[in-house]
């Protein structure tokens, strides 16, 4: 049985996500991070703490995004 196209799409579907959705917390709070240290001169403290809270909404959000793939193959 030949490969459906619309599993191929999906699948580059997710793909697009997933980057999307690690990509645009980290620079919006990486961003607030530096507008943070210019305006309080305390370069490099927020632009960290900046980059920790990006990570854990990226993960956190990835999670959400996977969490019916990973059900799914949990259950088989």
């Amino acid at each position: 049985m030949p490969p459906n196209n619309f599993d191929k799409f999906q699948a580059l579907a997710l793909v697009g996500q997933v980057g999307y959705t690690v990509a645009i917390p980290l620079v919006i709070f990486i961003a607030a991070g530096v507008f943070c240290d210019n305006k309080l001169s305390t370069k490099p403290l927020c632009t960290l703490i900046g980059l920790g809270v990006g990570m854990l909404v990226s993960f956190y959000s990835l999670y959400r995004l996977l969490k019916p793939f990973i059900k799914k193959n949990s259950k088989s």
